[in-house]
């Protein structure tokens, strides 16, 4: 066995081991890291040129380094809204006693809070607020999956929705008008479709089965209630800022979040301690939680966990097993809008950056022009393929590390219906070619 066959062979065992985790008792950080330093190993092994491996991994911790520095300050600032009760201002419009009502709601403002901030972002504010919504286990797992489908769907037509599209976007494949004229009623066909199949779980329950129940809620002082509505705009425009500087100033999107969060702890932090001084309400005063408090209430194993899953992608990039497949679909599966529906497909299970970065040169520019509907259609597969599995997307790990929610279960509960809305957004492309 060749050395690249070692190195899939060993990615597929800890994919299996990641997908038993529930049976193994294995804690999912370790396995993914675990995964990703056997897999560099066996990468260095394979490598006679040191220097090679050396810029290798600098070029992979330049990259994961970012993103999981952007994902712990998202975190930051989402906590420090939840600690000064800002997502409450969202609960009372989101929540519902109707829990069919209460679904929709999460769902559609998911899917275009997800077009607005990314769909990282987006899942882990929706995440805050449904956090132990439901007392049985199913309800809770279904509501979290479905806002991790309608955040990858948000984020499938817009340029700065997800890295996908940004990536489409600044290589002249798209426009930003062309994408969301030509993606939208896909991605919405992606996301209603498994909400009309999930809504029938959700007919007849009440705040019975919620938890808190909704109608239960003490009302708040008014000055409570400003304060709060000022934390959520605030958090939700720092949160704004963060990917329109990085698009229109081309700046990295880790500093500019680490930006944002130096300005809350500089100025807005303060203020708030200042307010709380001056007027002293006890503990329904004005809220003045710290954000750089925040770091002992992070999810830190779910980062870890995202650090290895996106270091063992990398290993795959650079032992050439992705172009490979890409190689390897361009010869069998023939028609182009065949090659991007596997695209989709096989983002489900891998990265879906470096299968977009090697799709750009697979299509030749001069047939398929900027806004083409094969370059639209690539956008969407690949935003929206993720769905099919948790692992699929930033999204779903994110989710699994937030709520629990496990693999196995949302293979059996949720991968049908999400597949079923992938093939109903895919079908608008297909009749439209």
């Amino acid at each position: 066995m060749t050395m690249i066959g070692l190195i899939a062979l060993v990615f597929v065992i800890l994919y299996v081991a990641i997908i038993l985790e529930e049976w193994l008792r294995w804690d999912r950080a370790v396995l993914a890291l675990g995964g990703a330093l056997g897999l560099w190993g066996l990468y260095a092994l394979s490598e006679s040129e040191s220097t090679q491996i050396r810029l290798a991994l600098e070029a992979t911790a330049f990259k994961t380094s970012q993103i999981v520095l952007f994902l712990l300050v998202v975190m930051l600032l989402v906590e420090w809204i939840n600690e000064n009760g800002g997502f409450d201002v969202l609960k009372k419009w989101l929540l519902h006693d109707s829990a069919i009502q209460e679904v929709w709601r999460v769902t559609w403002v998911t899917f275009f809070l997800s077009a607005v901030i990314d769909n990282m972002t987006s899942t882990l504010i929706m995440l805050a607020i449904v956090k132990g919504r439901y007392l049985e286990r199913d309800r809770q797992w279904t509501l979290v999956s479905l806002v991790v489908l309608a955040a990858n769907a948000g984020g499938a037509w817009s340029p700065i929705g997800d890295v996908t599209t940004t990536m489409l976007w600044i290589a002249g494949k798209v426009s930003p008008l062309g994408l969301m004229k030509g993606g939208f009623f896909a991605a919405v066909l992606n996301c209603l479709i498994p909400l009309l199949l999930c809504s029938w779980s959700y007919m007849g329950s009440r705040a019975s089965h919620m938890r808190p129940p909704l109608l239960e809620a003490k009302p708040q002082p008014a000055h409570l209630e400003k304060a709060q509505h000022a934390i959520l705009f605030i958090g939700l425009i720092f949160m704004l800022f963060i990917p329109l500087l990085a698009h229109f100033f081309n700046w990295a999107p880790a500093m500019v979040a680490v930006m944002c969060l130096v300005c809350i702890a500089a100025l807005i932090d303060p203020l708030l301690i200042f307010t709380k001084k001056k007027k002293p309400l006890g503990k329904s005063g004005l809220p003045h939680s710290k954000i750089l408090g925040a770091f002992f209430k992070i999810d830190w194993p779910s980062l870890f966990f995202i650090l290895g899953i996106l270091l063992c992608m990398d290993v795959l990039h650079e032992v050439g097993l992705l172009g490979l497949l890409s190689s390897w679909m361009q010869l069998y599966l023939g028609h182009e809008f065949n090659q991007v529906f596997s695209l989709g497909l096989l983002s489900a299970v891998l990265d879906n950056i470096p299968l977009v970065s090697a799709s750009l040169n697979l299509f030749d520019p001069s047939v398929y022009p900027c806004d083409h509907s094969l370059w639209l259609f690539l956008a969407y597969c690949a935003g929206t393929g993720g769905s099919l599995l948790i692992l699929g997307s930033a999204a779903g790990v994110v989710a699994m590390g937030q709520e629990g929610l496990k693999f196995a279960w949302y293979l059996k509960h949720f991968s049908l219906r999400a597949f079923m809305g992938y093939v109903a957004g895919a079908l608008v492309f297909w009749f439209a070619r």
